[in-house]
């Protein structure tokens, strides 16, 4: 009879060395009494587990039935900068308000103690202009503070109530709404507050920090309430200020061209009505530095003869240069301004500043690259900064777009000469100082920025294939070499022409 069939009997086993035979449940014995846990047997693994073994194990399970920090979302959570991103030490700035604080995450810093009474100030005027009573707004969000609480990290509302949060809410969304006006170009008709220049940019660059948000639906729900229409000037104030971080002088100059009086009410009707946000910019937005990323990306409808033109070039050369491709589009690298400009590659200005809005055509031996152009300043690096770190917030999915366009000009500028290219190609206005300074921006804002792998490569597939190409850098080189300026060629016109008239003046002379 075996041991199993016994129930009670061990199997014996020997001791390597030893040449005795103990058995199983002696050599458990023993262990069990040098272990302060019971151990549990496992027969399909011939091994033991602890308590606390299962445990560890256990948590693997339980990991699954928790929350999923790092699954993205359609609405990301309104958190910190990522440990992930590689912040360089004079960075580090970018990311803290320097006058007001916005939300939880910097409520409460002795460093902004000046901030609460300039909200409180911002927000008695703004509750004297949009016409409802404070009682009511301040209800209003009291009465959502519950969805209002779902948009931030929950670690960072331990320390605060309902009420301590629906007063912040608040106070802080009147301020931004106010703030925003104060700064508004047009003509409103609410009253504006006497606010230092220098003060109110520091607070306009503060509102587009990562963690100085506060959830838009606290915007529209304090814009909503108006019957006086106030609350459509202060939204329509808010789309000017998104608008204003991103239009060029170039498309200022445009837009001024453009600007023409309204024949009829029925037209400025119409105009307004065009000019009111979009439901991607404003229903989705999750809060200020969402929405100007959204404005950054957004591609718009294309018109005009000119651009259909270069679109419909750059399709066709596309579709052919696809057809023979046969290596991977992602391992390719790419060139600085210098590097192709030798090549035969011309720098255009987008006619849209969506930074979506790259690519590449070619006639004959000369390359188009067309980029989107941008403006570069004191707030260029916080504001992209920032938009870099929300792309790599765990919880927001999304193609890295700005991280992608920032690696795609530090790719294209790696000194000042680069710079200075895409200044004359009206691509950079620089307004930051030398081209210097431009330069090592760009390069240190690229420290260890991971880009998306298929945003602009087929762009930089088609780039690096012109430059591949034998003959056409030689005719390039050829032509920036000896006809980079109008006074070479000229002086090549006026040769030709002097040898045929040498010529001719040989053939009568022989004739």
């Amino acid at each position: 009879m075996s041991s199993h069939e016994e129930g009670g009997a061990a199997a014996a086993t020997s001791i390597p060395g030893t040449g005795r035979a103990v058995s199983t449940h002696q050599t458990n014995t023993t262990i069990n009494k040098k272990l302060p846990e019971i151990a549990i047997a496992v027969e399909e693994g011939g091994f033991n587990l602890s308590n606390d073994d299962t445990e560890r194990l256990n948590s693997l399970a339980k990991a699954l039935e928790g929350d999923r920090l790092f699954e993205p979302k359609a609405k990301p959570l309104i958190r910190k900068v990522p440990s992930t991103l590689c912040i360089p030490k004079d960075f580090a700035k970018y990311f803290k308000p320097r006058v007001i604080s916005i939300g939880p995450i910097h409520h409460g810093d002795p460093a902004l103690d000046g901030s609460e009474p300039l909200k409180l100030i911002l927000a008695a005027h703004f509750v004297k202009n949009i016409g409802v009573e404070e009682k009511k707004l301040y209800n209003i969000i009291k009465t959502e503070i519950g969805s209002l609480k779902k948009c931030y990290d929950p670690k960072e509302l331990e320390r605060f109530d309902d009420e301590q949060l629906a007063w912040m809410f608040f106070l802080d969304g009147c301020a931004i709404l106010q703030a925003i006006l104060q700064g508004d170009g047009e003509e409103q008709p609410q009253s504006k507050m006497n606010i230092k220049n220098d003060l109110l940019t520091f607070v306009h660059l503060d509102l587009l920090l990562l963690q100085n948000q506060l959830p838009h639906e606290v915007l529209r729900l304090l814009t909503s309430s108006s019957s006086n229409g106030y609350g459509k000037n202060f939204m329509e104030s808010v789309r000017r200020f998104i608008e204003n971080n991103v239009i060029t002088p170039a498309e200022m100059k445009e837009q001024q061209k453009q600007k023409r009086p309204s024949p009829s009410p029925q037209a400025e009707m119409k105009k307004q009505l065009k000019q009111q946000p979009s439901a991607q910019e404003q229903e989705e937005a999750v809060h200020l530095l969402d929405r100007l990323r959204k404005r950054l990306i957004l591609e718009k409808t294309k018109e005009g003869g000119k651009q259909f033109g270069r679109n419909w070039i750059s399709e066709f050369i596309r579709s052919s240069s696809n057809r023979g491709r046969t290596e991977s589009r992602y391992s390719q690298t790419f060139r600085n301004v210098k590097e192709l400009r030798a090549a035969g590659i011309w720098l255009k200005p987008s006619p849209s500043s969506c930074l979506k809005d790259v690519s590449f055509g070619r006639v004959c031996c000369k390359g188009n690259l067309w980029l989107p152009p941008i403006t570069v300043d004191d707030s260029t690096g916080p504001k992209f900064m920032n938009l870099i770190a929300y792309e790599m917030c765990p919880d927001f999915e999304n193609d890295f777009t700005v991280t992608s366009y920032i690696c795609f000009l530090d790719s294209l500028i790696d000194e000042a000469e680069d710079v200075k290219e895409l200044r004359d190609s009206g691509i950079l206005y620089n307004g930051l100082g030398s081209d210097e300074e431009v330069a090592k921006l760009f390069n240190k804002m690229n420290t260890d920025l991971v880009p998306s792998p298929t945003i602009y490569s087929d762009v930089k597939w088609q780039v690096q294939r012109h430059c591949r190409n034998i003959w056409i850098n030689y005719a390039a080189q050829a032509y920036y070499t000896h006809f980079n300026s109008p006074w070479t060629i000229l002086a090549f016109v006026a040769a030709i022409a002097a040898l045929l008239l040498s010529a001719l003046q040989t053939y009568y002379t022989i004739k």
